[in-house]
């Protein structure tokens, strides 16, 4: 069974833009049949689209706003300037809420930026001060530019001697070369940003020109004097290790924060010295011991200094004259012979080739002995063997043929010394005889070994046959 929720949506709701912030909706309430129950309220809901600041960038901020009880109209607070909006209505009861209404679509205004959330003041002269600030967080609108209001202070009275107003065009504007003053006075500045619905609150700073023997060119930080009351500044905090690392379009600054200072903040300030423009960072807290500066020009020169975030410290704790590096000059890759790993690759290729190379040598010699190898008077006969035994295996007519005319039968006579193993091709006993006993006297003095019948002819002689063998070259037999 599905629970009893309400059946309708309110009608005719429309949104009255009351200013940047505050919205004023109201409807036509639904009708009691349709509530199916005890009406505890309506919820208001609205999306953030997207700022007009960024248009091309889609938000989804989804709030909602509960109202109790029978009612037509609510107030919905703390909505962003310059956005785009759609809202809905739904009434709800004790079971669940009912279907919304049809959306309905509207704008918030530009309003007034935020205060300014730094103004300092540098290169003190005689006759001008340079002031250098950095745009809203919050600007609510389109920047249209800055209002600058400075007086003229007795330094006794602490009133206003004078006062002027200007107004600094450009949104881009960061600083400003203040001409036109007194000599060693004290000033009073006010600094607003601007867009097309006003200027917002100022920040205050106080500063004084120099005098003849005083050349005053360090920074100094922003300070708020609601009261015009004047403090002594104390010294600024000081860190340790400062250092700077340039790459071509960047620069780190490095330090190290002392215990008790994790918790302070600090600001980094840089300019570039062909135009002069500082430009200074967002607050950056002191335990994060570092700060990347990003879209420096290439092989550019610029001044960077680091100074405290505190409404009373009056001076620069880092300044340093840094050039960037040339593009291409830092960002050259090393040569590969000189990389870690290909070093380390190269040796490991090396050492794996020594190894294969010993193993392979190792296992060659291994393979070129035989076990059980003769005495040196035996190799011949060993050989002779092997030789025998593959033409037994494989017999072809030409090596029949040779056997046949090289070779003689020889016989186991009881005469010794047997007469010669092979015939003579000149018919000469004597020679044959001679080679023969030669043969076997070698062989005995190479400790050779007897057949079973006590005969070595067998290892000379081919396959035995009855008769005699005839010379090819028409000699007579040879007789066992």
């Amino acid at each position: 069974m599905c629970p009893l929720v309400p059946t309708a949506a309110p009608r005719d709701v429309a949104v009255e833009v009351m200013n940047t912030t505050v919205l004023r909706v109201s409807w036509t309430p639904v009708p009691p049949a349709t509530l199916r129950g005890h009406l505890k309220g309506y919820h208001v809901h609205w999306l953030r689209k997207r700022s007009f600041l960024n248009p091309d960038k889609i938000l989804d901020e989804r709030h909602t706003l509960s109202f109790p009880g029978k009612r037509t109209h609510a107030i919905v607070p703390n909505l962003d300037a310059f956005s785009e909006y759609t809202l809905t209505v739904n009434v709800f009861n004790k079971k669940g809420n009912g279907p919304s209404s049809d959306p309905v679509t509207f704008n918030t205004p530009e309003g007034v930026p935020e205060q300014v959330p730094i103004l300092t003041t540098s290169n003190a002269q005689k006759e001008s001060i340079r002031l250098v600030w950095a745009p809203p967080l919050v600007a609510n609108g389109i920047l249209t530019g800055y209002l600058l209001q400075y007086h003229l202070i007795n330094e006794t009275t602490k009133e206003a001697r004078d006062s002027w107003e200007m107004n600094i065009t450009g949104p881009d504007t960061t600083h400003w070369q203040l001409e036109g003053l007194e000599e060693g006075s004290l000033y009073l500045f006010h600094l607003s940003a601007c867009t097309r619905a006003g200027c917002g609150p100022p920040l205050a700073q106080e500063s004084s020109t120099a005098t003849p023997a005083h050349h005053n060119c360090s920074l100094s930080f922003p300070r708020l004097i609601p009261d015009r009351a004047t403090h002594p500044p104390p010294l600024a905090p000081g860190l340790l290790n400062i250092s700077s690392y340039v790459s071509d379009t960047s620069a780190k600054i490095s330090w190290t924060a002392r215990e008790e200072q994790q918790d302070s903040q600090l600001y980094v300030a840089y300019m570039n010295n062909r135009d002069g423009n500082w430009r200074i960072s967002k607050a950056v807290n002191a335990s994060q011991s570092f700060h990347v500066i990003d879209g420096l020009n290439p092989g550019t020169v610029y001044t960077v200094r680091l100074m405290a975030k505190s409404l009373l410290d009056n001076a620069s704790i880092f300044e340093d004259v840094i050039q960037t590096q040339v593009t291409g000059a830092a960002g050259q890759p090393r040569s590969i012979s000189t990389k870690g790993w290909f070093i380390g690759t190269m040796c490991a290729v090396a050492l794996l080739t020594l190894i294969v190379l010993t193993v392979c040598f190792m296992r060659r010699n291994q393979g070129g002995k035989y076990a059980g190898t003769p005495p040196p008077g035996r190799q011949d006969v060993v050989a002779m063997d092997k030789v025998k035994e593959k033409e037994d295996l494989h017999p072809d007519e030409e090596s029949q043929a040779m056997n046949d005319d090289t070779f003689c039968e020889y016989s186991d006579s009881d005469e010794k010394p047997l007469r010669g193993s092979s015939c003579s091709l000149n018919g000469d006993d004597a020679v044959g005889d001679g080679v023969s006993r030669d043969s076997l006297v070698d062989y005995a003095d190479g400790g050779g070994e007897f057949s079973e019948d006590g005969s070595f002819i067998g290892e000379y002689s081919g396959h035995k046959r009855g008769g005699s063998v005839t010379e090819p070259n028409g000699f007579g037999p040879v007789s066992a």
